[in-house]
């Protein structure tokens, strides 16, 4: 099982992974620091605000770039996006809370652990599909 794993995560799909995350990551980024600094908003909020809509950045391309074998021409329906969604807002809204002030660049990272384990399960199951 850790073999057949193993396989099915090649090293040119967590290079495309990485790299749509990249471009997410810097787009989460920067709306959280355009919101916490320029526009006073709390870090909890503004950190919500810069995962929705990075959320929407990396969906697009994960969909489209890194896991278009393992949906074979289907997309994740709106329950498997309804899922993911919360899971990683409720992640990007509490630690925004908790987080120390030094610590506010590093925000992004957890929902882009959260989403590759995720999108690597939804995307082979078709209960989280469809055409």
């Amino acid at each position: 099982m850790i073999a057949s794993l193993r396989r099915s995560i090649s090293a040119a799909r967590l290079a495309r992974f990485g790299s749509v995350g990249a471009v997410a990551t810097l787009v989460h980024g920067g709306v959280l620091a355009l919101l916490q600094s320029g526009l006073g908003r709390s870090g909890g909020e503004a950190n919500l605000i810069g995962f929705l809509v990075a959320f929407v950045v990396s969906m697009s391309g994960q969909q489209r770039f890194t896991f278009q074998d393992r949906l074979q021409g289907r997309r994740l329906n709106s329950r498997g996006l309804l899922i993911l969604l919360a899971i990683n807002a409720a992640a990007a809204y509490g630690s925004g809370m908790i987080a120390v002030q030094g610590w506010v660049l590093l925000l992004p990272l957890l929902p882009a652990l959260i989403n590759f384990g995720l999108l690597y399960l939804f995307c082979g199951s078709h209960t989280f599909t469809s055409r």
